[in-house]
């Protein structure tokens, strides 16, 4: 993929987000993929875990949760 060439793992701040402008809490947790393409305002909560895989692309402003707080139910997605 000609795309990424260049591609390497996000930085993120102090608060969870990227200079690309999407955010993930417990970004330890987080294992992302070779040449991911994650869009602007989309928010992971990797708290039990969070799996991207190489070549991905998640459109902006979505969210990614690895728990549900509507039936407890919780572990890496």
């Amino acid at each position: 993929m000609t795309r990424f060439t260049n591609w390497q793992r996000p930085q993120f701040d102090k608060n969870g987000m990227t200079k690309w402008q999407w955010m993930c809490q417990y970004q330890e947790n987080l294992n992302l993929g070779e040449n991911t393409d994650i869009g602007a305002f989309t928010y992971i909560n990797a708290r039990f875990g969070v799996e991207i895989e190489a070549d991905v692309q998640i459109g902006s402003h979505c969210s990614i949760y690895s728990h549900n707080t509507i039936d407890n139910t919780k572990g890496k997605v």
